[in-house]
């Protein structure tokens, strides 16, 4: 009986031992074919984007002084930065390489390095930068819609917690 369950847990393990784990070398050569590391940096940049379409927005029109203008453009920068430090290229590829060699086998790799090689590949690497621009346009221009919608929840709720505080 023993010798049975040993059977079937060496053939149940046998075929994941045998799948080879990607290298870190083919697992960065297939982000730089897919151009990755341009993705994200035209993300980060569509993210400073939205941020300083957001605080342009929370303004609604109201005049802000230079001073006060001053003050917001540091958080916003401070904000980008923050955004640099934790989600760019650096700190991102080598989680990247990790998240690659733990969800695909070297042959997966390869394969997808074979596909991006391709004109079709080629073709979505080299469009995805606008797929990725149009994504946050249109991301932006629902973030704005639900403003509206998130203010009238929010001040709902603060006249719920008037009234309950009144009783």
């Amino acid at each position: 009986m023993k010798k049975t369950l040993l059977s079937i847990a060496f053939a149940l393990i046998t075929p994941v031992a045998l799948a080879a784990q990607p290298s870190d070398e083919s697992i960065r050569e297939l982000l730089q074919v897919t151009d990755a590391r341009q993705l994200m940096e035209g993300a980060m940049a569509q993210t400073d984007q939205m941020i300083k379409a957001a605080m342009e927005q929370s303004l609604q029109g109201k005049e802000v002084s230079a001073q006060d203008r001053k003050v917001l453009e540091d958080m916003q920068a401070q904000m980008v930065a923050v955004l640099n430090e934790e989600l760019g290229w650096d700190s991102l590829e080598p989680m990247f390489v990790e998240i690659y060699q733990t969800s695909f086998s070297q042959s997966e790799v390869d394969g997808m390095l074979a596909f991006y090689q391709s004109d079709a590949g080629k073709a979505v690497t080299a469009k995805m930068p606008l797929v990725m621009q149009n994504t946050m346009m249109l991301l932006q221009q629902r973030m704005a819609g639900m403003a509206g919608r998130m203010q009238q929840i929010e001040n709902a709720t603060a006249e719920k917690l008037k009234a309950n505080a009144a009783e």
